[in-house]
C-alpha cells in the first residue's frame, strides 16, 4: 500500500462502445457510497457486545438479507465502479498496457495477502490458530475482492462493454444451473442447504482444512462462490462505464433507477427458484443487491454530482476515499480492544476490558441493544476523527 498527496482526476479514455465525456473532477456520488458502506460496516461488525444487536443489522443465518447483507456485495460493486475511472488516471499518465497488468497483479496480490493476514490475526488472537497455522482460513473478503478484481480488470482490459454484459449474464446463469439441477457427486440431487450443494462440495475437496467456521460444511467467501462474485463486479464496471460516458446526467439519473429497480424485481422473482443467499453468493443475489446498488448510486448521483446538494456528504466522502485504511485498521484495533489488551479496574476489584467497561455504562441508561450499538457508533466516530486529520493533510492509503 501507497500514501499520496490527493487523489488522481478522473480522467481518460478506455476502449469502450459509448462515447466518453470529457475529463472532470473525482465523482462525489461514488465517494459517498463507498464511505456509506464502509460506515455501515463498521457500525455492523463491531458492536460492544454481540448478544445485542439490532435484528435489521444482523447477518441472516442463511436464506434472506438484512441491511448488514448489503455491505458486502455492494463494496464489490463499487470496485467495479471505480474500475474505468481508476483505469482512465494510469492511461493518461501514459501507463503501457504491460504496466497496467503489473499493476492489476500487484493491487490483487496485496488484497489478497491482506485479508489472509487479517483471517489469520483474527484467529490467531481469539487461540483459534495459535498452534495450528496449517488451519488458517484462507478465503475471506478482502480475498475475494482480490481474486475479482484481478479477473474483472483483465476482462476490462480485453472485452468490450458488451461482451462483459454477456459474460456476467452468462456466470449467474450455468451457477444457478449448477447449483439447482446439476447432481453433485456421490450425493445426488443437490440442494441449497448447508450441506450437500456444490459450494459445500467444491470447499471440503480442495481447501478442507481452511473454512472459515470451524467445523463448518462450507466456506462463505470460498471457491465456487468468486464466480457470481465476478458477475457482481462487472456489472459494477458497467455501471462505471456508463457513468463516464457522454450521455447526459439525467440520462444516466434516469438509466440507473429504471435498471435498478428492473434487477430488484427480476432477482426477487428469481429468487423464487433459488433463494438470495450470500453464504453461496447466488445469482438472484447478485442481481437483487447489484439493482439496489444502482438506485443508491444513481440518487446520490442526481443529489451530489448533478444538483451540487453537497452540505450533508463531507463524513462520507472523508471516509470514502480512505476505505481500505479503515476497512484494515478498525477491524485490528477492535480486536486488540475487545481481546483484554486494555483493562479498566473495576469498584469490586476486577478487571475489564475496555470495550465492555464501556458498553455495560451505556446499555445501564439505554440497554443493553442501544449500549451495544452505542459503542459501534462512538468506535465509528474515533475513526471518523483520525480520517479527517488524514483527509486535511491530504494523506490517502492506495494500493
Amino acid at each position: 500500500m501507497s500514501t499520496v498527496a490527493t487523489p488522481s482526476p478522473a480522467v481518460s479514455s478506455e476502449p469502450a462502445s459509448l462515447p466518453i465525456a470529457k475529463p472532470k473532477q473525482r465523482l462525489l456520488s461514488l465517494d459517498i457510497f463507498r464511505g456509506a458502506t464502509l460506515i455501515a460496516m463498521v457500525l455492523v461488525n463491531m458492536p460492544g457486545d454481540e448478544r445485542f444487536t439490532y435484528a435489521p443489522i444482523s447477518h441472516v443465518k442463511w436464506n434472506g438479507w438484512t441491511i448488514a447483507d448489503l455491505i458486502f456485495p455492494f463494496f464489490i460493486f463499487i470496485v467495479g465502479v471505480a474500475m474505468p475511472y481508476s483505469f482512465s488516471g494510469r492511461r493518461a499518465r501514459g501507463d503501457s498496457q504491460g504496466k497496467l497488468f503489473v499493476h492489476i497483479l500487484e493491487r490483487a496480490a496485496i488484497l489478497f495477502a491482506v485479508g489472509v493476514f487479517m483471517t489469520w490475526y483474527y484467529n490467531y488472537m481469539d487461540g483459534l490458530t495459535r498452534y495450528h497455522l496449517s488451519n488458517i482460513r484462507l478465503f475471506g473478503a478482502l480475498q475475494r475482492i482480490g481474486l475479482c478484481y484481478f479477473f474483472a480488470a483483465i476482462l476490462y482490459l480485453k472485452v468490450k462493454p458488451r461482451g462483459l454484459a454477456i459474460i456476467s449474464a452468462a456466470i449467474l446463469v450455468l451457477y444457478f444451473i449448477l447449483l439447482k439441477f446439476v447432481p453433485v457427486p456421490g450425493l445426488g440431487v443437490p440442494t441449497l442447504a448447508k450441506a450437500g450443494n456444490w459450494v459445500s462440495y467444491v470447499d471440503l475437496h480442495l481447501t478442507p482444512h481452511h473454512l472459515g467456521i470451524r467445523d463448518a460444511v462450507w466456506e462463505p467467501k470460498g471457491w465456487l462462490g468468486t464466480f457470481p462474485a465476478l458477475a457482481n463486479m462487472l456489472i459494477g464496471v458497467l455501471a462505471g462505464l456508463y457513468l463516464r460516458s457522454a450521455r447526459s446526467a439525467m440520462d444516466k439519473v434516469r438509466t440507473f433507477l429504471v435498471a435498478g429497480n428492473a434487477g430488484l424485481l427480476l432477482g426477487l422473482i428469481w429468487s423464487a427458484w433459488i433463494p438470495i443467499n450470500q453464504n453461496l453468493w447466488t445469482s438472484s443475489m447478485v442481481v437483487f443487491m447489484c439493482g439496489m446498488a444502482m438506485v443508491i448510486l444513481g440518487c446520490c448521483y442526481y443529489v451530489a454530482d448533478l444538483r451540487k446538494i453537497t452540505w450533508w456528504t463531507k463524513p462520507f466522502i472523508i471516509v470514502g476515499v480512505n476505505s481500505l485504511f479503515l476497512w484494515v485498521v478498525a477491524g485490528t484495533t477492535d480486536s486488540l480492544t475487545n481481546l483484554e489488551l486494555i483493562k479498566v479496574h473495576l469498584a469490586d476489584g476486577t478487571r475489564a476490558p475496555l470495550p465492555e467497561v464501556i458498553t455495560r455504562f451505556f446499555a445501564t441508561w439505554f440497554g443493553p441493544t442501544n449500549g451495544s450499538e452505542l459503542y459501534a457508533a462512538l468506535w465509528m466516530t474515533l475513526w471518523l476523527g483520525i480520517l479527517t486529520l488524514m483527509y486535511k493533510k491530504r494523506i490517502i492509503v492506495k494500493i
